[in-house]
């Protein structure tokens, strides 16, 4: 069997054809070519023509193309700047992170700061505590052991307890008040408990006690308020001496002689004369050195210095200050030899002054603490016997 070739068509058929084909044909089709490439007659017919001038190719602008290429920069110009706030928005959001962050961190210090400290604190306080405690359970030790000492106590106990305390006010008192009397008597009143309770034990008590009882019996007693009160004695007596003073100025003188009335007679006249002729030569004995007399507005600088000086040796003698207490004394007799007349009562003051700064002030103060350490040996060692009793049972 053979294929048979359909026949080309013919130039009308093309034709008609063409026209009733789209208008807008971009290539013409394989038959137009052929047909005006090989049959010469097909170029000078009108309808091949007509057929060229209505196959040929429009161009139109590119809307299309235009709309979307503008579409695509703006998404892209959008996309951008969503893109650029996100980084912005991103990077304030990392800022705000970041510097809350530090402030978290920084609080997280200062709590763990605050909790050192009240740890610290606590420490301290529970040993504070431990320590409170311990002194607790020795205290409650202590009062255990005096409560059955107490439990077995007796009354040359009693006794001996009661000697121990005035032994110490003893020591007491002769240290505060610098005296010897009163820690004298209360020796004297221990002795006398030793005497109750006689017992041959405390004959080593007894002895130290008698030793420091003769120490105070032996002390030179100081007497300082006798000496206080003759001082302020002297300071009253120092107002009713009389001064040194100079001779009348000249214009005393002369209102004076202007308020003095005229002489009435001869023998007025002589008497007036002779006084005053008495009063051309004064003869004063003096045994120091000659110095300038003091005017009348220095009498009471001079006596206001005499009383200081006395104020100052009172609170020598109270201090127990032998050395200013003197010198003060000295300087105070000096001032009366110098700037007060001598007579019987400033003689008086200075004999006294001089016999006061020789005086000692000092009290000497004998060591009896030999009678208060034996009586708490003699206590401690009871104690003992007591502990060692009730440890046996």
């Amino acid at each position: 069997m053979t294929d048979k070739k359909p026949a080309a068509p013919a130039a009308s058929d093309q034709t008609g054809s063409a026209k009733t084909s789209s208008p807008v044909v971009d290539k013409p089709s394989s038959a137009t070519k052929s047909s005006a490439n090989g049959s010469p007659s097909a170029k000078g017919s009108p309808s091949a023509k007509g057929s060229s001038v209505n196959t040929a190719p429009k161009k139109s602008f590119p809307w299309f193309k235009t709309i979307l290429l503008s579409l695509l920069i703006a998404a892209l110009a959008g996309s951008a700047w969503f893109g650029w706030m996100q980084w912005q928005q991103r990077t304030v959001l990392a800022d705000g992170l970041q510097s809350s962050l530090i402030a978290f961190e920084g609080k997280v210090e200062r709590q763990q700061q605050a909790t050192l400290r009240a740890s610290q604190q606590q420490l301290q306080t529970i040993k504070v505590l431990q320590d409170q405690l311990y002194s607790l359970r020795l205290l409650s030790n202590r009062q255990a052991q005096q409560i059955l000492t107490l439990g077995t106590a007796t009354r040359g106990d009693w006794l001996l307890a009661e000697a121990a305390y005035l032994v110490r006010l003893a020591n007491q008192r002769l240290q505060v008040e610098r005296s010897v009397d009163n820690p004298l008597a209360i020796l004297e009143n221990v002795d006398s408990i030793f005497v109750q309770l006689d017992d041959p034990e405390l004959l080593a008590v007894r002895n130290a006690l008698a030793v420091d009882i003769a120490a105070l019996r032996m002390t030179e007693k100081v007497d300082r308020e006798g000496i206080y009160l003759e001082l302020q004695a002297i300071s009253s007596a120092l107002e009713a001496l009389p001064i040194l003073e100079s001779h009348a100025d000249p214009e005393t003188a002369q209102a004076v002689q202007g308020t003095e009335q005229p002489p009435t007679s001869l023998a007025e006249t002589l008497e007036r004369f002779s006084e005053k002729f008495g009063n051309l030569i004064v003869l004063r004995k003096r045994q120091q050195p000659i110095e300038p007399l003091l005017s009348r507005a220095e009498h009471t600088m001079v006596r206001q210095n005499l009383y200081l000086l006395l104020e100052q040796a009172q609170s020598a003698l109270l201090r127990e200050e032998q050395r200013i207490f003197s010198n003060s004394l000295n300087k105070a007799e000096t001032l009366l030899r110098g700037y007060f007349q001598l007579n019987s009562e400033s003689e008086a003051s200075i004999a006294r002054l001089q016999s006061l700064a020789e005086q000692p002030v000092s009290q000497f103060l004998p060591d009896i603490s030999g009678s208060q350490k034996a009586i708490q040996t003699a206590l401690n060692l009871r104690h003992n016997d007591v502990a060692d009793e009730g440890t046996e049972q």
